[in-house]
């Protein structure tokens, strides 16, 4: 742009030295290095925030312990002829579930294993179900719903989730004992504020919920879970009431085995042992808890890591520039700095000199990019958790780094320059 300048032209034909230093030429290189640092401090800002959100979620709690937790899924098989289905009626869902957990709770390294509902937590799958509370009719047609789940006795053990109050299920809550229930705290203190829901009935509405056979029923809550996480660490709790798994095998089921040992190497012996019981049954998505919970985060992951990756360049690309710019503005004044030493002037203060030149565009830009910051931010509060777009502490940080590199980057070529005007200049 600028060697398409007439005027440029004729005076590069003219050798006019002015050209060099043209006021012009100055403006247009220090608003780059301005832009610079306000797009960096913008991009410094946001990945701040983005890591600072994921930390955060990271401390999240799921409600159960996900470490040495491996889970596998199966599906029992319904034909459409009755006569061709092994597992039509519950009776003999539940003496497959019973052998496999034999089987499985066997194995060398296994600490305890139970058999759950298919709908496991950040898998993406959902089982809601309606339930209406006994003596406590809504007027609005609105009934109170809950995120379904079954379990077997022990995965108070297995999944690291025992119960706050209440009891948890036994073995006698079987396909022959009174229909129980659990409720964690979040279904607890939503649908019985200031009250004690156990000992209450719910009727659950079982409806369209793959692999459950389950007829509506009353049943009786027996204890309280504290929260669980479902759809993901960043997403809100939501409420979940658990049945007993040998009151209702669901055709789809997940096992859940507790180790002792390294989780990945069960995969496969967990799929020989369910394969011992019925060699027909495919098993499928046999995974650690951690390994599924780290998944669960990767869209998270990926825009945090492309955020830095930007950040960072920008940050280099600003260093790079203040750098390359302040060298060269020094050495056009070479000549100016070599007449003020010999008339006297004393080292420091030209070094405060020059360097206060490239500071000066530094701070601009950086006072440009916190008011930008403020901006930008707000487009990135969809993807932030627990922590507020215009978080002052991560703002000042990175403003402050941005400025330590600019003064670094300045200092450098302004030494290094003086050091060539040491007064001995011809005037």
């Amino acid at each position: 742009m600028q060697l398409a300048d007439r005027g440029l032209m004729d005076e590069l034909r003219q050798g006019t030295r002015r050209v060099a230093v043209g006021l012009r030429q100055h403006r247009f290189v220090s608003g780059v290095v301005i832009s610079e640092f306000a797009l960096s401090l913008v991009l410094l800002v946001g990945a701040g925030l983005m890591v600072r959100s994921f930390w955060k979620v990271l401390q999240v709690q799921p409600g159960f312990e996900t470490s040495h937790l491996v889970m596998a899924h199966l599906w029992l098989p319904f034909p459409d002829d009755p006569n061709l289905n092994p597992y039509l009626k519950p009776e003999k869902r539940a003496v497959f579930a019973r052998e496999v957990l034999h089987r499985i709770s066997g194995l060398p390294g296994v600490q305890s294993a139970v058999i759950g509902s298919a709908n496991t937590p950040f898998s993406g799958q959902r089982a809601l179900v309606n339930f209406t509370l006994e003596g406590n009719a809504t007027g609005t047609g609105e009934l109170p719903a809950a995120e379904f789940g079954s379990l077997t006795p022990d995965f108070s053990r297995t999944i690291g989730m025992p119960p706050l109050r209440g009891r948890s299920f036994t073995d006698a809550d079987n396909e022959t004992g009174n229909p129980v229930v659990l409720v964690d705290q979040t279904a607890a203190e939503r649908y019985w504020p200031n009250q004690d829901p156990i000992g209450k009935r719910i009727l659950q509405n079982i409806q369209n919920i793959p692999g459950v056979l389950m007829a509506p029923q009353w049943t009786t809550i027996v204890g309280i879970v504290g929260r669980t996480k479902s759809e993901g660490l960043d997403a809100p709790y939501s409420a979940h009431i658990f049945v007993p798994s040998y009151q209702n095998v669901t055709l789809s089921m997940t096992i859940y085995v507790r180790t002792a040992a390294s989780a990945e190497s069960l995969q496969n012996t967990i799929r020989a042992a369910v394969q011992s019981v019925d060699p027909n049954l495919p098993v499928f998505g046999v995974r650690t808890m951690e390994d599924v919970v780290s998944d669960s985060l990767a869209s998270r992951r990926f825009a945090l890591q492309l955020m830095a990756l930007f950040a960072a360049t920008a940050l280099l690309l600003a260093a790079i520039g203040i750098y390359g710019v302040m060298a060269y503005f020094v050495s056009q004044r070479v000549r100016e700095i070599g007449i003020r030493m010999a008339l006297g002037a004393q080292r420091d203060d030209v070094l405060k000199m020059v360097v206060w030149q490239g500071m000066s565009l530094a701070l601009i830009g950086v006072l440009l990019g916190v008011g930008a910051s403020f901006v930008v931010a707000n487009l990135l509060s969809g993807l932030l958790f627990g922590v507020s777009a215009h978080d002052p502490i991560t703002i000042i940080a990175f403003a402050a780094l941005l400025v330590i590199v600019a003064l670094a980057a300045n200092y450098i070529p302004a030494y290094r320059d003086e050091d060539r005007s040491d007064g001995s200049v011809e005037i």
